[in-house]
């Protein structure tokens, strides 16, 4: 649900707020970059404050003499350990709006990597989020969490000021790391007023859109993009890489320290874009409304499930639902992006959408990404432990298509000593291999079904971009 659904508000032209999917993490994130390029008003000095928090870790750490023993280096390191924002309902996590966030142990690697730098002469910072170009495990979740645990002084009077905008109802909650202690150098925790996420009973805060996006616009994919093309021009005996790991990057990086900051700077006076909300490229939020709007205006009557017989009916009847709305309803559209379609993730979200509401008003349980020790199956169905059933979505011209069916989805079954399973099939284009693959299909689950003493059935639906009326 929306955070303007559950509150009741409607954003007008003055209002810059994002409007969170308050059940379920939007998987985009707060880009300091975009901060950055804030001139004036409200958030004008808001990277300076990040940056000045960073540059404070660079001297006590210097102060410290490098050295992890000594007082001030652990100091920086606590103000280096940054929880995730879980009040934005922004970022990766399993369920819900609780992902891991940031905790000491990787505060100890950015203090590291600060140290490193002082080494080599770098005695302050100006975009942290560079760190992640030297760094494994800094990834945009991360830089995220450092942005917004620095600003939540900021968040949480921002968002007050909305609530009060809108006259919305406010609670009074405990928000980790709210306040900052600049005598003592450390956080605390802020008693405030805040509107309550009926999900979670904790409180929300709120982020303008225009500061979200998929990747922070610093990021060690398109850094490496930068330094190949220039190698290019330098060297023409270099030999491009392609497809490198993540590794390769961090090596040329620290490598290259010079370059990374040259590169910083010219993306300083680039334009710069946040993430499109309304189209949607990577389909991580117009699923939520638009799934919900179909289930409200297309109610199915379901008897709770007594047997498994009836249990799977339920099932059916979620996965013929979710066709109905593709095939028929245009939710066909919010798989593509013009003419690009989405990706994997955005199907399954789509199918989340559409399959949770049915299920809560029949008393089954639908659990996304499960971990079963093989990795994730994307769905786990279940009333009481006798009654379950797993489901795997998988795109037809996918190259790991037939190994999720006839593999993958077993395995997780073993795993989870689940007999019964759907494996959904979703076509998006006419090539001459879909066809074939599609053909196959009922065979090849059968097969897959007998071989690994299995009760798979399997579920074909059409994501083909379909002609607008005025050309059927």
């Amino acid at each position: 649900m929306l955070f303007g659904e559950q509150f009741q508000v409607t954003r007008g032209k003055s209002d810059d707020w994002f409007n969170p999917i308050l059940d379920d993490d939007t998987k985009i994130f707060v880009d300091p970059f975009l901060i950055f390029k804030e001139e004036s008003g409200f958030w004008a000095d808001a990277h300076s404050r990040i940056i000045d928090h960073f540059n404070l870790c660079f001297r006590l750490i210097a102060e410290g003499n490098l050295n992890p023993n000594s007082v001030r280096y652990r100091k920086a390191v606590d103000l280096l350990a940054f929880t995730e924002p879980r009040e934005l309902c922004l970022g990766y996590t399993r369920r819900g709006t609780s992902g891991a966030g940031s905790g000491r142990g990787f505060a100890s690697i950015v203090a590291r990597l600060i140290a490193e730098s002082i080494r080599r002469g770098i005695e302050d910072i100006q975009h942290f989020e560079e760190l992640g170009i030297f760094e494994e495990g800094i990834g945009a979740d991360r830089i995220s969490d450092m942005t917004c645990t620095i600003l939540k002084p900021r968040l949480i009077e921002y968002t007050q000021s909305v609530a009060a905008t809108h006259d919305l109802p406010t609670g009074r909650h405990t928000v980790r790391s709210g306040a900052y202690d600049s005598g003592r150098l450390r956080w605390s925790s802020a008693e405030v007023d805040l509107p309550t996420n009926p999900f979670t009973n904790g409180p929300i805060l709120l982020v303008p859109e225009r500061f979200l996006n998929k990747l922070p616009i610093l990021n060690a994919d398109d850094w490496w993009d930068a330094y190949e093309n220039e190698r290019l021009r330098t060297d023409m005996n270099y030999e491009v890489l392609g497809n490198v790991d993540k590794q390769t990057i961090v090596r040329s990086a620290r490598s290259n320290p010079d370059f990374v900051r040259e590169w910083t700077i010219r993306k300083e006076g680039e334009s710069v874009a946040s993430y499109d909300l309304s189209a949607d490229p990577e389909g991580v939020y117009q699923w939520d409304p638009a799934s919900r709007a179909y289930v409200s205006d297309h109610p199915i009557a379901f008897e709770v499930p007594q047997t498994k017989e009836e249990f799977f009916r339920v099932i059916d009847k979620v996965v013929n639902q979710f066709k109905l709305f593709v095939e028929e309803q245009g939710g066909w559209y919010l798989l593509w992006d013009g003419t690009n379609e989405k990706p994997e993730h955005a199907v399954q979200l789509l199918f989340r959408g559409i399959a949770k509401h049915y299920c809560e008003a029949n008393r089954v349980v639908l659990d996304a990404e499960v971990d079963l020790g093989r990795g994730p199956v994307d769905f786990k169905f279940s009333n009481g432990y006798e009654r379950r059933a797993h489901l795997e979505v998988k795109k037809v011209h996918s190259g790991q298509f037939w190994h999720g069916l006839q593999e993958q989805l077993p395995s997780y079954m073993v795993s989870d000593d689940v007999n019964d399973g759907w494996f959904m099939a979703v076509r998006y284009r006419d090539t001459k291999g879909q066809k074939q693959r599609v053909l196959e299909l009922p065979n090849v689950v059968s097969a897959a079904a007998s071989r690994h003493h299995k009760h798979l059935r399997y579920a074909l639906v059409d994501a083909r971009r379909k002609p607008s009326a005025s050309n059927i």
